[in-house]
């Protein structure tokens, strides 16, 4: 026999009549079916829908309290106490909570968006009225529609986060193998609170500068941060760059410093004066490394710290300077004269090349000004084979486009 369908029937918009109770019933977790949840809502329904539409909003209410349990009575707790909502200490507090500062915590705590935290609000102030339908308010379709729809799209229908927690974070960093996570793992970070991220964040950040961790373990927080920077929240990479900062004091940024920011994506945040000062100084190490070997060291230094990405606006020439005539190297002498028309150093000028592809078209026109206002670039690509390494670099920009 086919199954009944309670159908929103006399819809006064017609892109409700296109739903039917059944449907939306049906989306709402296994575990709520087990419940007998649907059950219970589709005998209420057609006797009594003010009933069906508060049951439904209890068990949205029940289903976020238990949420937060999942995610950890620990972080509740924090949470509840930065935004002043009542204290929480264990399990028993979240499920006896208020219903309108479940609704607060859930928001706060990262189960529900600030728009689901308003539909679910106003869910709240309808099952409010249809409790008093009797004495001061009669319940029309619309808010019946409105409570199923929110309640069961915005909580019964999605699972309970997985939670990353620091201890899982540290275990996958002191694996002793070159670091890999999986798509799973970069998904539950993007989903973790904002306070979570945090935790992460400051635990990797951390464990890279303790230098009584083994060196994989530092490189594997270094390399987590790379994967990681792009699914942190904003909020938490700013408090990042205050935390570096806040350890420099008044000492100027140290090679160390500039890599986990570049990691992080915190350096952008960094104090302009301190990143000029920055800068500056390895401008002077990359015009005293004249052998290649040095050439090698300080580039794969300069990458690691993010290149030209933050190089204050009057330095960038300089270095960009600096750069092109390391990768544009020098007329080649004496046995290999015949073998190799020019000498560079083959560490070097690969990252050279990374650097200035990540930069894009904004190296042409300083480029071109080298080309006829350096002396020393002047002098070296009148050399034909020098010179077809200078217009390599200018056929570098055009790859920031793909």
């Amino acid at each position: 026999m086919e199954e009944e369908k309670y159908e929103l029937s006399h819809q006064p918009r017609q892109e409700i009549t296109k739903l039917t109770v059944s449907e939306l019933l049906h989306s709402i977790r296994p575990l709520w079916k087990g419940r007998k949840l649907i059950q219970r809502v589709e005998a209420l329904l057609p006797v009594d829908p003010s009933s069906a539409c508060q049951r439904l909003f209890n068990a949205s209410i029940h289903d976020l309290k238990e949420k937060i349990i999942v995610m950890g009575v620990d972080l509740a707790k924090e949470v509840a106490s930065i935004y002043k909502l009542p204290a929480i200490s264990n399990d028993d507090d979240i499920l006896n909570y208020n219903v309108s500062k479940t609704i607060d915590l859930s928001y706060r705590i990262g189960l529900l968006s600030r728009a689901e935290w308003r539909r679910i609000h106003r869910c709240y102030e309808i099952r409010r009225d249809l409790e008093h339908e009797d004495n001061d308010y009669e319940a029309v379709l619309e808010d019946c529609f409105y409570i199923f729809k929110s309640t069961i799209d915005t909580v019964l229908s999605k699972d309970p986060i997985l939670l990353l927690r620091v201890t899982d974070v540290k275990q996958i960093v002191e694996n002793p193998t070159d670091l890999s996570l999986s798509g799973q793992f970069l998904e539950d970070y993007k989903g973790a609170p904002v306070l979570r991220q945090k935790e992460i964040s400051h635990y990797l950040i951390a464990t890279a500068r303790d230098s009584g961790q083994p060196d994989i373990v530092r490189e594997n927080c270094v390399e987590m941060l790379r994967h990681i920077k792009s699914y942190t929240d904003t909020q938490v990479t700013i408090e990042v760059a205050k935390s570096l900062e806040d350890k420099l004091g008044r000492n100027p940024i140290d090679i160390l410093t500039a890599k986990l920011g570049n990691a992080s994506g915190a350096t952008g945040y960094f104090k302009k004066v301190k990143l000029k000062d920055f800068y500056g100084q390895l401008l002077t190490e990359i015009k005293a490394a004249y052998n290649w070997n040095d050439q090698g060291k300080v580039m794969t230094k300069f990458e690691d710290i993010g290149g030209l990405m933050y190089c204050p606006d009057d330095l960038y020439y300089d270095l960009m300077k600096e750069l092109a005539l390391i990768y544009i190297g020098e007329e080649s002498y004496g046995y290999y004269r015949n073998t190799r028309k020019v000498f560079y150093s083959n560490a070097a000028a690969p990252i050279v090349h990374r650097v200035l592809v990540q930069e894009g078209k904004r190296i042409v026109p300083h480029l071109e000004k080298m080309r006829t206002s350096s002396k020393r670039i002047k002098y070296k690509i009148s050399n034909n084979y020098i010179q077809r390494r200078f217009e390599q670099l200018l056929d570098i920009s055009p790859l920031d486009e793909k």
